[in-house]
């Protein structure tokens, strides 16, 4: 446990007493995730097969370690790919990653170049709107709508509050006595202004009953010590970060042998089926294509999703439209469910299960052709307890977690307000997650047979990463990275995408990070333009037959016509 001082952000942050450059501090928190991880190797030979390279300070702003306990995530699915490499029969050698690389890759959805354009660039333009389809129509699209997604002050004092209007603003507005379609609202800051002085009249507690009884998606900004009290935070604390087990009150199965293939990347041959949208699931399974997995991923053609991310996240896999409620379309999903070895389901609880392809269903299933499944389920809040049902998205966890509550102590602003990080962070890491507890289910199905549940809470993730255990930096290194960067103004009315473009710009004006082209790939003749280029896969290994990589180009949501997987070669 690294040596620290309690209290200096707020009720339960650690901060440590000293620094420690980040490639440092991620040999320390492999060493640490990994003894306390279930499953995972307590080997310290694989451990130290593993270099981590970078510049000392990490790329973004604010006093949590998200690029270091990210790039350790990335480590851990390296060294789990080194496993099923090993039972494959290949040699993957020593195990790379960059945390410089890592903390780009929080920025995923962002760092993009087409056709020699950078996003921000296509964003101000107004191109990129007509190069990717739109899925999302309606959300955003006035400024009220756009400042949906805030923190607000409250009544009680000292207490600000997380409003998401999803993808739906309509009833969140509503709800605290907002006309969705209010005219004369003409500027960002004026619909800012709108909304405070609706939120400011209920009391935080108000606002959690209120949401919570029409279902809604908000949270109260918590202390970090103010979120482990609750019985939703003892809840998720009792589950490891990285959640997975056999299960056991089902016929067991036999082990499941890996596919001879020319591909030589870990998972090829594995079959996997998403269920998810926005970041965090999708993110998931990108990663597991660049595994090797054949990835087909089920949009309904109703629902909603962010657009700009299908310019990234879609990147090694087919993107096919089913509707679950035609019975046609529900047999061409069990069809495709017959042959899988993993399914990522990333909507609240219950809500796919509902539709009748949940866990018991899936693992039935499996029992009956007398070969495990792997499920994962990805949410905010968790597979139990008063909040595991509760809509969240990545700013949710933000807000809950404490980590709103130590952004805006950490700049200085009055006690209680909320900042969202400067990322995606609660998302992309959960996807991280996600990619280590599917490796390591696949691996033990390999060597133990039988069927396997995981469990990835977004929430989890920033939870973790305020723990004493983790620590936090010091003032100074947070004034340092600021004085290094020279970021824009972060402040609790901004919303992820202008948070993303504030740490993007001082990437691009004050380090050579996003011309490094060891961390990019380049795809040609996309369906997005001639040249599209994204983030490589982090984690690299010496054998470049064996490392993570993508075959295919990002293309647009519900693209592909078939919803099969590729034959074994």
């Amino acid at each position: 446990m690294t040596s620290t001082v309690g209290d200096m952000y707020g009720p339960g942050t650690s901060v440590d007493k000293s620094f420690r450059p980040v490639p440092q501090e991620c040999a320390r928190l492999l060493e640490w995730l990994a003894g306390i991880t279930p499953g995972f190797t307590k080997n310290l030979e694989a451990l130290e097969n593993v270099t981590f390279e970078g510049e000392d300070l990490p790329s973004i702003p604010g006093p949590v370690k998200s690029v270091a306990l990210t790039a350790v995530l990335h480590a851990m699915a390296g060294i789990v790919g080194q496993e099923i490499s090993e039972i494959r029969g290949h040699k993957p050698g020593q195990l790379k990653i960059n945390t410089d690389h890592a903390g780009l890759w929080l920025g995923t959805p962002i760092i993009v170049t087409l056709d020699g354009r950078d996003a921000n660039d296509l964003i101000q333009s107004g191109e990129l709107d007509n190069i990717v389809p739109v899925t999302d129509k309606g959300c955003f699209d006035t400024p009220l709508r756009f400042r949906g997604w805030a923190i607000y002050k409250t009544k009680t004092p000292n207490t600000w509050y997380q409003i998401h209007t999803s993808l739906a603003p309509g009833p969140v507005f509503e709800a605290i006595g907002i006309d969705p379609e209010a005219r004369g609202i003409n500027t960002n800051d004026e619909a800012y202004a709108h909304i405070q002085a609706a939120v400011e009249r209920y009391e935080a507690r108000e606002l959690e009953m209120i949401f919570r009884e029409r279902g809604l998606c908000g949270v109260t900004c918590f202390t970090p010590k103010a979120w482990r009290e609750t019985e939703m935070g003892i809840a998720l604390a009792r589950h490891p970060l990285i959640d997975y087990k056999k299960q056991t009150y089902i016929p067991d199965s036999p082990p499941v042998a890996f596919s001879k293939t020319a591909d030589k990347r870990p998972l090829a041959g594995i079959k996997v089926v998403e269920l998810g949208r926005v970041i965090a699931a999708p993110a998931l399974c990108a990663g597991l294509g660049a595994f090797g997995a054949d990835v087909v991923r089920i949009m309904s053609p109703h629902a909603l999703d962010i657009s700009g991310l299908q310019i990234t996240l879609t990147v090694g896999k087919r993107e096919c439209s089913l509707n679950l409620d035609l019975e046609h379309d529900r047999k061409q999903l069990w069809a495709l469910l017959e042959e899988a070895d993993v399914v990522v389901q990333g909507y609240r609880k219950g809500a796919v299960e509902r539709k009748g392809f949940g866990l018991t269903a899936l693992l039935e299933m499996a029992t009956r052709r007398g070969k495990g499944i792997i499920y994962i389920d990805q949410n905010c809040f968790g597979p139990d307890g008063i909040y595991a049902e509760v809509p969240g998205w990545e700013q949710i966890a933000d807000a809950a977690s404490g980590c709103c509550y130590v952004m805006g102590k950490a700049y200085g602003f009055p006690e209680g307000t909320g900042v969202l990080p400067s990322l995606p962070i609660a998302d992309l890491s959960a996807g991280a997650v996600g990619i280590v507890t599917t490796l390591l289910a696949i691996r033990d199905r390999a060597l133990h047979g039988g069927s396997y549940h995981g469990n990835v809470a977004i929430t989890a993730f920033q939870a973790v990463s305020l723990l004493p255990e983790v620590g936090l930096y010091q003032p100074e290194i947070v004034e340092k990275l600021q004085e290094k960067y020279d970021w824009a103004s972060m402040t609790p009315d901004l919303d992820v995408e202008e948070l993303l473009m504030v740490v993007y710009n001082a990437w691009a004006k004050k380090t050579d990070l996003l011309s490094r082209e060891d961390f990019f790939v380049e795809f040609e003749k996309t369906a997005f333009g001639d040249r599209l280029r994204i983030l490589a896969p982090v984690v690299k290994y010496a054998n470049k037959e064996v490392s993570p990589r993508w075959v295919s180009a990002p293309r647009p949501f519900r693209s592909d016509k078939e919803v099969i997987f590729r034959r074994d070669e």
